[in-house]
């Protein structure tokens, strides 16, 4: 991850997530887990809420736009070690 490209912000601001019926499936375990990691880290980090939010409404059948949504917001992270509460 410390390789990543790092992003200015947790979500594009024009990205808008559904349910996408259509995109390849993604394992609910490991979407889960990720989601479970970012709310966590939402204790310290307000920042990231309505990101984590958002994503975290798609934990029963995540799909590959949502993993990309989340890898998105750790990236963003990864970009901001200091800011927090």
């Amino acid at each position: 991850m410390n390789e990543a490209k790092i992003m200015p912000t947790p979500m594009h601001p024009s990205s808008s997530l559904d349910k996408d019926e259509k995109g390849k499936d993604v394992p609910e375990k490991e979407y889960r887990g990720m989601i479970g990691s970012l709310l966590y880290l939402t204790a310290s980090r307000p920042d990231i809420v309505f990101s984590v939010g958002l994503c975290a409404r798609f934990q029963t059948s995540p799909k590959e736009s949502h993993l990309t949504a989340v890898k998105r917001i750790f990236r963003y992270l990864v970009g901001t070690p200091d800011t927090g509460l």
